[in-house]
């Protein structure tokens, strides 16, 4: 099994037609930032680079 697959799946990022544009506190976007924070840490945990993750995870087909 290859060590990704170990990995959590980093979050989904909104829609950007998701926000109302109305200068909510928190927007949609604050709750994506949050959770990206969470996700990276987690994988840092882990022992790898959120960074080169994410990087790995955009070139899958």
């Amino acid at each position: 099994m290859a060590a990704d697959q170990l990995l959590p799946k980093p979050p989904v990022p909104p829609d950007p037609e998701t926000c109302c544009q109305r200068g909510c506190y928190p927007c949609i976007f604050d709750y994506y930032d949050k959770a990206l924070e969470r996700w990276e840490g987690r994988v840092r945990v882990l022992g790898h680079d959120p960074a080169e993750v994410m990087d790995r995870l955009s070139r899958e087909p």
